[in-house]
């Protein structure tokens, strides 16, 4: 017997239609398959009405890009695993021309007004040499291949692409500027094209065809360079650095800080601990989200882990990194917190935060120049990966919640499935699968200190993704998540929605956390 597979296509004739709509068509299935191949079958075999576009089929020219199970990506390269349907639509942010074909003429009109080419003073001599070491700060970013589907993806592109271009064109712009070659003032070009409204979600990244690290490689370093120009950072970002060089926290205190709470140098002891780690609490957990930290230590307790907390720390330098501010950071944040967490003699350091776990895992060995004297990983990714979890002294809780999967966790560290398979083990829970579980909140990237009004934006979108799911609770790890959640179910009118972090409903269950 012949295996099949079903693809849904979005069908659309503006000849005909009112409106697009989805049509169903089994396709022969084979080992190794891709969504074009089954584009492929249906033109050539059910329907040769059927509009999509390709070219290569080698993955270069990016011009079969499609909406794939909700994630842009080219169609040429998806496998179809067996067994499992597929449902195509066009990519999003762009007009449909028909079915699956969108007319990009707004995206190109407006990299045309970028000018994507070298701009020179004079005419080159021939031939013209360019050494291997001039081009490996644009190696990775050149690999562009215009498919649109970052465009597509991006969050900030879907609320506001008339003041936020989009990767595709930032990641031009940081080509061109760091080709030794360009003589244009590109830094200026990208400030006015949206430079700092990037949430660095890396959301781009996930779909990217060659897998370029765009908020890292483009949008990280044009921002240090605007700092470098005086055109940067906002003055929102400005505060943030002030009071983390100034106090070290980039926030204000509200109440007793967590560090004031617990005894300096505090270890919680546990009987014969299966392991010992460090915890970093971050700014935020520190001075606004207490309950919070103390939650952390606790389940980590409950779980025969160890806990020892730092007499001291200062701020991770996440949101001066993420705006451009990365000498501050290597002179003066990421020194003093090496010295502190390394001093503590620990192979493994924890934090409730995927900002603090990203800079300082990805961004301090970079800075440093070295590797870590230790690991420094997620709560959620411990609590998943390490600890087999103390279910017998667990509470069924008896709610109906669904989870936000904050982006510097789910993409920034590798963990897309942790704080859900965690949330999966506390008993009573009903848990709803939301729609787009990992689409960005819009607090990260500085956006929400220096461009709240996208942020809010951004967040609606989330907010309103939460209250569909029809869930009574939201759970999140990721301090400013939750903070920007709290906020935009407010402003939606639905406070009644509760927001949690995980640490939190844990605790709940194990009969000590906070209702």
């Amino acid at each position: 017997m012949t295996k099949t597979v079903k693809v849904k296509i979005s069908r659309y004739n503006p000849d005909q239609d009112v409106e697009p709509y989805f049509k169903t068509y089994e396709v022969p299935y084979s080992e190794g398959m891709v969504v074009l191949d089954a584009l492929n079958y249906v033109c050539d075999n059910i329907d040769s009405t059927l509009a999509y576009r390709w070219a290569c089929r080698a993955g270069q020219c990016g011009s079969c890009a499609v909406t794939i199970n909700g994630k842009p990506r080219i169609a040429c390269r998806t496998r179809i695993d067996e067994g499992t349907d597929v449902t195509l639509a066009p990519l999003l942010q762009f007009p449909v021309v028909k079915d699956l074909v969108v007319d990009l003429e707004r995206g190109l009109r407006r990299l045309e007004r970028m000018r994507p080419f070298v701009e020179r003073a004079q005419k080159p001599a021939r031939p013209e040499i360019v050494s291997a070491e001039d081009i490996e700060p644009i190696k990775e970013i050149r690999e562009c291949i215009e498919c649109w589907s970052c465009v597509s993806a991006c969050p900030a592109v879907a609320e506001a692409w008339q003041e936020f271009s989009g990767p595709i064109y930032h990641t031009k712009l940081a080509r061109l500027e760091f080709d030794k070659r360009d003589i244009e003032d590109r830094v200026k070009i990208a400030f006015v094209e949206g430079l700092y409204k990037c949430t660095t979600c890396r959301a781009c990244v996930e779909i990217c065809p060659k897998e370029i690290n765009i908020p890292e490689k483009a949008i990280e370093k044009m921002r240090a360079l605007a700092v470098k120009t005086g055109l940067g950072p906002l003055p929102g970002h400005e505060e943030y650095a002030t009071r983390a060089l100034k106090f070290g926290r980039s926030v204000d205190k509200i109440g007793t800080s967590l560090l004031e709470m617990i005894e300096k140098g505090y270890a919680a002891r546990v009987k014969e601990p299966k392991d010992t780690v460090g915890y970093f609490p971050g700014c935020l957990t520190d001075y606004r989200l207490q309950e919070t930290g103390k939650a952390i230590i606790e389940v980590l307790t409950k779980n025969s882990i160890e806990v020892i907390v730092p007499p001291e720390f200062t701020c991770c330098g996440s949101p001066l990194l993420r705006t451009g501010q990365v000498e501050k950071v290597r002179e003066n944040l990421l020194p003093k917190n090496i010295k502190i967490l390394e001093s503590l003699g620990v192979k493994t350091i924890v934090t409730g935060c995927p900002g603090c776990s990203m800079t300082i895992s990805h961004n301090y060995p970079e800075l440093m120049g070295r590797e870590l004297g230790f690991e420094m990983i997620h709560v959620s990714q411990y609590l998943a990966r390490k600890v087999e979890l103390n279910a017998t002294e667990m509470n069924p809780i008896r709610l109906k919640a669904t989870y936000h999967n904050p982006c510097h966790l789910n993409r920034g560290m590798n963990a897309p499935n942790d704080l859900k398979n965690v949330l999966y083990k506390i008993p009573g829970i009903s848990l709803i699968e939301m729609e787009e579980a990992d689409r960005c909140c819009g607090a990260g990237g500085g956006v929400r200190a220096g461009e709240r009004a996208i942020s809010m934006m951004i967040g609606r979108r989330k907010g309103e993704l939460i209250i569909n799911s029809g869930a009574d609770a939201c759970v999140t790890q990721c301090p400013f998540c939750y903070i920007q959640i709290k906020d935009i179910l407010k402003q939606l009118g639905y406070e009644q929605v509760s927001v949690y972090d995980l640490a939190d409903l844990m605790m709940q269950s194990y009969g000590a956390g906070k209702s």
